[in-house]
């Protein structure tokens, strides 16, 4: 199966009732292990590569890397560019064959937002790629938002309506009390205000920060209308810690062990994630 679009993937998981994972990658060996933890689920998968990452990741060159890969995958598979801010890196992604972007306009103004994104989403849909953006503003690497009792960063669920209404955007990212990068205490998710938003959308909504949000609370977002969940904190930790215990058991390790130990880790959350958010054989059937 070759790259799909993420709009019909997500959409599919909109009416069936799951969300599907979006696993940054950084390089090839993060990548293959990706694809490998969706393929043995049998499970639709996002591929990610965030704008931040750039100056370690050849975009052009894993898009080429991810078409031969995905030509015989039995699953669908998405690339994806993970908070793009500038117009460049949007061209970049989808020239080198991204099937959907991300315009992260959401520390700009509402209008301002409304305006860059719209314009976005008419240039991207015109070349066959989806867009994701993002309404509110989801916490930063530090891993707790600005203000933990100021909900002024949320996403508000009438401006969320407006904002889908005047860009035709595919999906939104929403801020309802999750951060990205390692938490700092337990996330306390909004679910009345995801609820809201969805009423006021009826898109498929995204949830940033998927690291280290508790099972059970995973699971109430997917039902309130999440269907795109984005996790990169917990994979590198996972293939991070599986390194040191690598090396610790035998200093002198050949390198491509090392990248295998990593692969592993790597591989076994994202078919721990999956199966949290409900994939498997038989989100696969009408895509």
């Amino acid at each position: 199966m070759t790259l799909v679009n993420l709009n019909n993937m997500l959409k599919h998981a909109m009416d069936h009732g799951y969300a599907v994972g979006s696993f940054n990658m950084v390089d090839v060996n993060s990548l293959e292990a990706i694809l490998r933890g969706a393929v043995q689920l049998r499970s639709p998968v996002i591929v990610s590569v965030a704008e931040i990452h750039f100056p370690y990741v050849d975009i052009e060159k894993l898009a080429f890397l991810m078409r031969t890969l995905t030509q015989d995958a039995p699953v669908p598979v998405a690339l994806h560019l993970d908070h793009g801010q500038s117009l460049s890196a949007i061209m970049r992604a989808m020239q080198s064959g991204f099937t959907s972007v991300m315009f992260d306009g959401s520390q700009l103004p509402l209008q301002e937002n409304i305006l860059r994104t719209a314009e976005i989403v008419r240039f991207a849909h015109a070349a066959g790629v989806s867009v994701e953006a993002e309404l509110g503003h989801v916490g930063g690497a530090e891993g707790q938002l600005e203000n933990d009792e100021d909900d002024s960063l949320f996403t508000d669920p009438l401006e969320a309506g407006l904002f889908v209404r005047q860009t035709g955007v595919d999906a939104l990212a929403v801020a309802i009390g999750s951060a990205h990068g390692v938490y700092k205490k337990q996330p306390q998710l909004d679910f009345a205000r995801l609820e809201r938003i969805k009423e006021q959308t009826n898109i498929p909504l995204v949830l940033h920060g998927g690291s280290g949000i508790p099972d059970e609370d995973i699971r109430q977002s997917i039902r309130r209308g999440i269907c795109k969940i984005n996790v990169y904190t917990e994979l590198s930790q996972g293939a991070n810690q599986a390194v040191h215990q690598a090396l610790a058991a035998k200093p002198q390790l050949p390198y491509p062990e090392i990248k295998i130990s990593a692969g592993r880790a790597i591989e076994k959350i994202v078919m721990e994630k999956i199966k949290n958010f409900g994939g498997g054989q038989g989100n696969l059937q009408d895509q």
